[in-house]
């Protein structure tokens, strides 16, 4: 197979790179970005991570505690600082969620001046998003003045959602106009590339004069994995002045001609650096970004403006066209204050949408300039991206094997000396099930230091229309988005295209749309596949194919392809094994490296595009896929953390999270891309599973109404049963005579707002908790999560009043802040602790919600909780109704469950006190669950029920059918029925029914047992020994029964509590005995072939 020529190469034994990490572990296990950093790194270190994973390790540092808002988790932060907070005794963690009044918990923490502030420096720390700060800022206005006892430093991860489309942005313009009423105590700092935002966060945890707020660029540069070195700590007493000195940095930077007559003023940030390097290609035009925003300094603002300036443009974060702009008047200001000559200043408002077209489009910002400044061809023949620089692109989805190959690549580049390797990865929530993933990687050599401050989105824009074709390869990990999306809209013409796919080279070509021939076509781009999952399975043995082992072969094998392909002509079997050893070593697993280089030099194979149509195009268009015919989609960057990647540690494991009601607007508005089918009204069938109606059961649910809740017994009995009938017209439920209606039932609405209350609860709170995986209503294996507030999670899901295992001991100790409530949780959750669990599980009953209040020093956030607690399990129970009978219903039969423990304290069963409080017209979630209890095949057949209380359910079933059968004129065999409880005056439960099916000659015979009407106590076993030779007759097949009991195959059923079974076993017994001619022994015999048969039924509780 030959392929053409590449680019640059690292396969020279110069450029041959060794990963720190070796074979299996290192391939399967991601490699994050934070795996080498922890708030205990030593300073000066070189490292290959992200400046916001350092920036989170330097808060975690210096700080006493760390106060996270909701809106920096969803940008990326804070995550890691929790971990920390477990894992290595860092700051104490404080979950919050951002409001209007913010602010206001930390300004009481600052005023304690603890002796545990003092103790690292008085810091507090907080991370929150523009929007997140501009609700703190009216509290910030009237913090105390910052001292060594209590100072704070806010890490603001700039990036925020343009709505109503919620593609991100890093404009400030939320907060900029806010910014200005902040009080000379408080520093705003602004930061774009890596190096800046790491060091000025280590600044702003060392200058004690100020609160500072640290605004760092986590739209691209601060979220990209490079080579970024630890920053020197500097002295944590120093001013703000001699901490940005000591780290050389200053208020103002200036870029481009030193006798520029045009200045352009930009804040730190994408928009800032993109101009700053076009500065450096214009004659007459220079760049101001700043740096230091507050406490504004006109001093240094005039002294870097060149005394040749005659115009100044000010290009600050708006939210609208014309609206006030604090900077400009920041930049007139000073102007006043300037010596000589005044430059004119311009204002020009920057929208959110128009810093996306700038910092997405090189020709657009050009062109930008070039009109505002006037420079015309100047401007737009300039170069920012140097054409020594390689781009390449990862595409696929976060649940595929191969979705760590983008960090893999870039790790084997960032190791090597002489090349400079940047790696971004973004996300497109909203356009496929479960998410895409977005990597670029960004190569050039170390000796082109301007190339650092370039934006990821000037050297690649990428989606929709800012697609340029000038990526070199591209890589795609998920061959389903070929079908669906551009993937081929951002190659550069005669670039390589690498799809992993189960697909032959056929295969390929058949699944690829019209649109996508065309562009390979008129690009002229060569495309290669390969089966990285059969070429590994070949690979490894048989018994050694685990999907962990073979996920593992499969990234060597991508990796490997990469390489083989990207280098081009000059990559030989022999370089390539090479480079192999010194990736991987001699082998992976058991199996050498020539072998697998030997397998993969053979399975990758060009996939050979026609350069016209072919007959079968032209005649069919699409490659005959009807579906091809479907305009495919373009990738728009909405997202810098997928929900299903968060907390992806313990092997993939998804865990609850604490989220805003911005996430709960995403998995409502865009309910595809979180795995959920749409729900619009012409696309749901009525009796199909409602896609919305609880993601997180596994069973095929409904929604019913409750159409009568009447209590059977009197009102001043004892025992509460009561008859239900739920509404099922046009839900779709069917079901069968016996089976059972699970019932998905509710907390007391009044115990969770208590719960609430007490744990410190908001109960508007949002939080994310994750669908299990076998229970995702999708056919990709999509990690899908479901959104409700604290509230609906705990009176509808998390069975906080539940019985706890003993493994919610164990689980809880670990959150328990005292000794003795440690030592005693795990005593519990331990075999020693048996005795101990069993009281508190058997005799006081505990709920898991009073484990929290027995040891309550034992406080899980809220997330965690869900976890740790679980689901309210449904409760199933028999259905009372014969479908054939009662049409668009089903009824139960319900007893509710209620005692008192030995302490006095009352207890209820949930679902049972849930059923007897609904209110008619009220809606209920159910499902249906198979049962034993099954009508005989034939309907001669004599059937024997003996039901004990609310175990006359079923019972009541069959005998509707059978006389739902006798008015259509088909023939019914015996119906015999014996029902116990204890007094026939308040517990004879529908008693006015039985009463007219026996004289209707439904029911050929009852006995009734109430055991409490008389002095000596009657049970059905009783009644049974009284009619012995009529059951010996139905059930024993005598030769000298009646015909139609010895030819009928009787079936006994019998339901409701254990207790009664060993005596009406015995009644069985004698029976067969007495009137059958069975010794004991065979009567026994007989009762196990009719279990057998299932002719001897039971289902007790």
């Amino acid at each position: 197979m030959a392929i053409e020529s590449g680019a640059i190469s690292p396969l020279s034994a110069s450029s041959t790179s060794t990963l720190n990490e070796k074979h299996e572990e290192a391939l399967v296990d991601k490699l994050a970005p934070h795996s080498s950093v922890s708030p205990s790194t030593p300073p000066n270190v070189s490292l290959v991570t992200s400046a916001s994973t350092i920036i989170e390790s330097l808060a975690s540092r210096h700080s006493s505690s760390v106060f996270i808002y909701d809106t920096a988790k969803q940008a990326g932060v804070g995550h890691l600082t929790k971990v920390w907070s477990s894992r290595h005794n860092a700051s104490h963690v404080v979950e919050m969620q951002s409001r209007p009044g913010s602010g206001l918990i930390i300004a009481g923490r600052l005023g304690q001046s603890s002796s545990t502030h003092a103790g690292k420096g008085g810091i507090l720390s907080a991370y929150t998003n523009p929007e997140g700060l501009a609700q703190m800022i009216p509290t910030l206005v009237s913090f105390p003045v910052p001292t060594a006892a209590g100072r704070l430093v806010v890490q603001v991860p700039g990036v925020s959602s343009i709505r109503p489309s919620l593609q991100l942005t890093p404009s400030l313009a939320t907060v900029s106009s806010s910014l200005s009423i902040l009080p000379d105590t408080f520093a705003v700092i602004l930061s774009s590339t890596p190096k800046e935002s790491v060091d000025l966060a280590s600044v702003s945890y060392a200058a004690s004069d100020k609160h500072v707020i640290h605004i760092f660029d986590q739209y691209a540069s601060a979220r990209e994995t490079r080579r970024i070195t630890y920053p020197h700590l500097l002295n944590g007493s120093d001013t703000l002045e001699k901490a940005l000195a000591t780290a050389g940095y200053s208020h103002f930077d200036y870029a481009g001609s030193a006798t520029a007559s045009i200045i352009l003023v930009a804040l730190a940030g994408p928009l800032g650096s993109a101009l700053g390097v076009l500065a450096r290609h214009l004659p007459n035009v220079g760049v101001i970004t700043v740096r230091v925003l507050r406490p504004w300094s006109p001093e240094a603002f005039n002294k870097v403006v060149p005394h040749s300036a005659k115009v100044i443009h000010v290009l600050s974060d708006s939210l609208h066209e014309g609206s006030a702009n604090a900077l400009f008047e920041d930049v007139f200001g000073a102007s006043l204050e300037r010596e000589g000559h005044a430059p004119s200043i311009h204002d020009h408002g920057i929208t959110p949408t128009t810093l996306s077209e700038l910092i997405h489009s090189p020709a657009g910002l050009k062109k930008f300039v070039s009109r505002i400044a006037g420079t015309g061809a100047g401007v737009l023949s300039a170069h920012l991206v140097p054409t020594t620089l390689k781009k390449l692109l990862f595409v696929g989805t976060p649940g595929v094997p191969l979705s760590t190959l983008p960090d893999v690549v870039a790790h084997s580049f960032m190791t090597h000396p002489s090349i400079e390797a940047r790696l971004l990865t973004d996300y497109d929530a909203f356009s496929q099930a479960g998410g895409m993933t977005v990597s670029r990687l960004f190569l050039t050599s170390r000796d082109t230091p301007e190339v650092d401050e370039l934006p990821a989105n000037i050297i690649l824009p990428f989606g929709g229309e800012k697609d340029q074709g000038t990526t070199d390869f591209v890589a795609i990990s998920d061959d389903s988005l070929v079908k669906t999306h551009h993937v081929f809209k951002a190659s550069r013409p005669h670039s390589f295209v690498l799809l992993f796919s189960k697909w032959s080279t056929e295969e390929v070509l058949a699944n690829l749309p019209t649109a996508s021939l065309e562009l390979i076509r008129e690009k002229s781009l060569c495309l290669y596949v390969l089966n990285s999952h059969a070429t590994a399975a070949e690979l490894l043995k048989p018994k050694a194919r685990e999907a962990e082992s073979r996920q593992a072969m499969e990234n060597v094998l991508a990796h490997l392809a990469f390489l083989r392909i990207y280098v081009g002509t000059s990559c030989t079997l022999q370089s390539l094994e090479k480079v192999a050893r010194g990736l991987f070593g001699e082998k992976v697993g058991s199996v050498c490296i020539p072998e697998i280089v030997a397998m993969l030099w053979e399975n990758i194979l060009q996939v050979k595009v026609s350069p016209t149509p072919t007959a079968a195009e032209e005649s069919c268009p699409g490659a005959q896929d009807v579906e091809s015919l479907k305009p495919l989609r373009s990738f728009e960057i909405n997202c810098v953390e997928l929900d299903s990647t968060r907390g992806a540690e313990n092997d993939g494991q998804q865990f609850s999270a604490m989220g805003s009601i911005q996430d709960a607007a995403k998995h409502i508005v865009f309910k595809e891309a979180f795995g959920l089918p749409s729900t619009k009204p012409s696309e749901v069938d009525t009796t199909d599973q409602h896609p919305s109606l609880r993601p997180d059961l596994e069973d095929r649910t409904f929604l019913v109404k409750c159409a009568v809740n009447r209590r059977l017994t009197p009102t001043t009995y004892d025992r509460n049963v009561f008859h239900l009938e739920f509404d099922t017209a046009g839900t779709g439920l069917k079901y069968e005579i016996g089976e059972a209606l699970g019932v998905h039932g509710w907390n007391d609405e009044a115990e969770v707002k208590d719960f609430c209350r007490w744990y410190g609860l908001d109960p508007d709170a949002i939080v994310s908790i994750p669908v299990p995986a076998s229970h995702r209503p999708t056919s990709r294996n999509v990690p899908l999560r479901h959104t409700r507030t604290v509230f609906q999670a705990l009176q509808q899901q998390i069975d906080i009043f539940g019985k706890p295992p003993k493994s919610f001991y164990s689980s809880l100790a670990e959150h328990a802040k005292t000794k003795p409530h440690q030592m005693a949780l795990r005593f519990i959750g331990a075999a020693e602790g048996a005795d101990t669990l069993k009281k508190l599980t058997e005799v006081d009953t505990v709920s898991f919600a009073e484990v929290l209040a027995m040891f309550d020093s034992a406080r899980p956030d809220f997330a965690a909780l869900c976890d740790l607690v679980g689901d309210i399990k449904p409760r199933h129970y028999s259905i009372a109704s014969a479908q054939s009978a009662v049409g668009d219903r089903v009824d139960l039969l319900v007893v509710t469950v209620d005692w008192v423990t030995p302490s006095g304290s009352p207890r209820y069963g949930q679902c049972t006190r849930y059923l007897a409080g609904l209110k008619v017209g009220q809606q209920v979630t159910v499902s249906i669950k198979p049962s034993v209890m099954k009508l005989p095949p034939d309907n001669m057949q004599p059937i024997v029920m003996a039901g004990l209380g609310t175990g006359a359910a079923p019972f009541r079933a069959f005998i509707q059918h059978r006389a739902h059968l006798a008015a259509q004129k088909v023939p019914i065999g015996p119906l015999i029925y014996y029902f116990g409880s204890r007094h026939r005056s308040q517990e004879y439960l529908y008693g006015e029914e039985l009463e007219a099916y026996i004289d209707g000659g439904i029911i050929t015979h009852a006995g009734f047992a109430f055991s409490r009407d008389q002095k000596k106590k009657i049970y059905i076993q009783h009644k049974m020994l009284e009619d012995g030779k009529m059951l010996a007759e139905m059930l024993g097949e005598l030769e000298d029964a009646s015909a139609t009991n010895r030819k009928a195959k009787g079936v006994f059923y019998l339901c409701g509590p254990t207790w009664p079974v060993p005596d009406v076993y015995e009644a069985l017994l004698g029976a067969l005995g007495e009137y059958g001619g069975y010794s004991r022994e065979a009567a026994a015999e007989h009762i196990e072939n009719l279990k057998e048969e299932e002719r001897y039924v039971l289902e007790v509780y």
